[in-house]
């Protein structure tokens, strides 16, 4: 990548009150290296403000530990075994007690249902508007859940896993009271993440990724965990569904893109089948893969590129490869980045965020939600209103949000490095606010 793509912007925060702030830059980043400066600057694709309304009362006395948004309302999992739900400015509107101990995951339902499982062994299952609420015990940590698409219309079915290795599927008995319970994998060790779209069911574990058609309920594939990673303990596998039939995977610093197809036609672009299908009717094709030069602490779709949530571990002698363990010591940690790539890893911008207590933080306690999105970038970059895409970056003490920047933000760019002609021409080929001709 070029030098360019790879310096690290630190761009200003709006806070949650509204006003812009921004954390000291290190000197170096100021001063820039030499050589550099010639170099044209590259326009940020997204903008980052700091989530406020109850969250930093919330953060002050506990600590967030996972995330879910769904279009209706961010649900927060803390520390303490508390889901959180909050408007879209951060404002609570509900509180649950759900779990004793630290929230690892949180799923939910399109209607009103949404599930969790904590380190006390315990599943549950809410509902967004009543006080409705199931609780599983399974006496062993739970660290992934994930709800039926359409678990309302299910028997309430949905899946889980843990420490103790199982992959479980339960669903409400229609007749009677409790529910049926089956085995769908187990003795790979335990599970670490696990997402549900459509009919498909992804999870992974110590081997690897699995992938299996819960209609037919055959197994579709196998993806290998990436070699010459940390154990899951350290870097936590992430999966992500860009649309029905695309599955992302980041591990460590191995980014895989996996293809849904039902014919046993080629890959995409010609590439071979690297992955033997299970079921006749589906398999799964690598149609990107890549390695990254950092530890990847989330991963979410935008349009056909990749948010990356990316934690720079420290550099061993100066080399630039990745180290196989993180760091122990306290306090030297750099500040966590989004990169914005193709599915060729081609970079098109970075921005280092200042993340509150990012000097004391590893890679596993940072993670990335997206809020659903139904639109499309067009060519030109741009969301229609309201279909553009969220991005919800967590840190133990602190939540930051990105979204694509707009027309408006585009020409106080194109003014801020004097391009008055360019944004002129924009303001009046209507796409700003006539207010700024004053500029």
């Amino acid at each position: 990548m070029s030098s360019a793509a790879r310096r690290a912007s630190h761009p200003a925060l709006v806070n949650g009150d509204g006003e812009y702030g921004r954390e000291e830059e290190d000197e170096e980043d100021e001063e820039g290296e030499e050589g550099e400066g010639d170099e044209p600057e590259e326009e940020p694709r997204l903008k980052y403000q700091r989530l406020g309304g109850s969250v930093p009362a919330i953060l002050s006395t506990d600590a967030a530990a996972a995330i879910a948004v769904t279009d209706r309302a961010v649900l927060l999992g803390t520390h303490d075994g508390t889901l959180h739900i909050l408007d879209f400015q951060g404002n609570q509107s509900k509180e649950i007690k759900a779990h004793t101990a630290t929230i690892n995951d949180i799923s939910f339902e399109d209607r009103e249902y949404i599930g969790s499982c904590s380190d006390d062994g315990t599943v549950v299952i809410s509902n967004l508007f009543t006080d409705e609420k199931l609780k599983f015990e399974y006496h062993r940590p739970m660290k992934a859940i994930a709800l039926d698409p359409q678990y309302s219309r299910s028997n309430n079915r949905f899946a889980t896993g843990g420490l103790a290795g199982q992959v479980l599927v339960l669903t409400k008995k229609s007749w009677v009271s409790g529910y049926n319970k089956k085995v769908l994998r187990e003795g790979e060790g335990p599970i670490h993440s696990m997402k549900w779209r459509t009919d498909l069911l992804a999870w992974a574990n110590d081997a690897g990724v699995k992938v299996h058609d819960m209609k037919t309920d055959r197994g579709i594939a196998f993806i290998e965990k990436p070699k010459g990673i940390p154990r899951p303990e350290v870097l936590l596998p992430h999966l992500v569904w860009q649309d029905d039939t695309v599955l992302v995977i980041g591990w460590g610093t191995s980014v895989k893109v996996a293809a849904i197809r039902t014919d046993s036609s080629q890959g995409l672009n010609g590439m071979q089948r690297s992955i033997s299908a299970a079921s006749s009717e589906k398999y799964v094709d690598i149609v990107g893969s890549f390695q990254t030069g950092y530890h990847i602490s989330g991963i979410a779709p935008f349009g056909d590129l990749l948010v990356m949530l990316a934690y720079i571990p420290e550099e061993d002698d100066g080399d630039k490869k990745i180290s196989t363990s993180v760091s122990s010591r306290q306090g030297t940690a750099q500040r966590p980045e989004i990169h914005l790539v193709s599915w060729k890893n081609d970079v098109l911008t970075t921005d280092a965020l200042p993340i509150h207590g990012y000097e004391h933080y590893k890679a596993k306690d940072y993670t990335l939600a997206h809020a659903p999105f139904s639109g499309s970038s067009n060519a030109g970059g741009q969301w229609a209103a309201g279909d553009e895409p969220l991005y919800y970056i967590v840190s133990p003490k602190d939540i930051v949000v990105a979204k694509p920047r707009d027309t408006e933000d585009h020409i106080a760019w194109l003014l801020q490095h004097g391009w008055h002609e360019k944004a002129l021409a924009a303001v009046e080929a209507g796409q700003g606010r006539t207010e700024l001709l004053d500029e």
